[in-house]
């Protein structure tokens, strides 16, 4: 699995490594394309992650979990230059993925079967990814998500373009909070979350910190936001689909 990955990015860990110290490395894979290692991916596992991906009750979402950690530490290996199980990765007590150190930053998003993750060393990092057929759900809950003040950009939308800039809202949301590593402590209605705008992370872990909101290209059915350190560029990576049959 771990030659597999390092061919499906085409590129090589030095290259990873500059672009997540001098910027944001952001890597967007398909599982699909992954599930040939299903049996292999729990090796690569720590017990903590292991236990976590258990308390999945359907399986299906139980397999992605493992193959998206898996994947995550694959990422961080080439980037960290170590081996998989060298790779300190850990769970905040919010469930924030953390490096040791604090030199380094990450963070990971899996919804349906893509997954997104993030790795910098230039500052607290977020991403967020959901697939563009969620949009339709997206009024019903549009109380939830939009601040006061970003009511007028979406009053004169149709409904189609409507929902998409709600859920383009809400990634960018989702990222902002997971750079703050706060999760769901601050509520989306109470912020706005434009783009390229320095903004303050909220919360205490990154007091006086600063992020930028970006969208991040992840094909055309799937909605993707970066929170970044204003100013750092936005390396990505579309991993091609690895060798052999599935």
């Amino acid at each position: 699995m771990a030659d597999a990955f390092v061919e499906a990015l085409a590129s090589d860990a030095g290259r990873l490594a500059e672009s997540a110290r001098q910027g944001v490395l952001v890597t967007i894979l398909d599982l699909a394309d992954w599930c040939r290692f299903q049996d292999e991916a729990p090796a690569l596992l720590d017990e903590a992650e292991v236990a976590r991906a258990r308390r999945q009750r359907n399986p299906r979402n139980r397999d992605a979990l493992v193959l998206t950690y898996a994947l995550h530490r694959l990422l961080l290996s080439n980037v960290l230059r170590c081996a998989p199980g060298e790779v300190g990765v850990r769970r905040d007590d919010k469930g924030c993925p953390r490096l040791p150190g604090g030199a380094w930053h990450t963070s990971l998003s899996h919804s349906a079967d893509r997954v997104a993750f993030a790795v910098s060393m230039t500052g607290p990092v977020g991403i967020d990814i959901e697939p563009a057929d969620r949009a339709a759900e997206m009024d019903a809950i549009a109380e939830r998500v939009v601040h006061r003040d970003e009511l007028a950009a979406l009053a004169g939308l149709s409904a189609v373009a409507r929902d998409r800039a709600l859920l383009d809202l809400w990634v960018r949301k989702e990222a902002l909070l997971k750079a703050a590593g706060i999760g769901l402590e601050c509520a989306m209605e109470t912020f706005t979350a434009p783009v390229g705008v320095p903004l303050q992370l909220p919360g205490e872990r990154f007091a006086g910190r600063e992020t930028s909101l970006q969208m991040v290209d992840a094909g055309r059915d799937w909605a993707c936001a970066a929170a970044t350190p204003p100013g750092a560029r936005i390396a990505r990576v579309l991993a091609k689909e690895p060798q052999g049959p599935c």
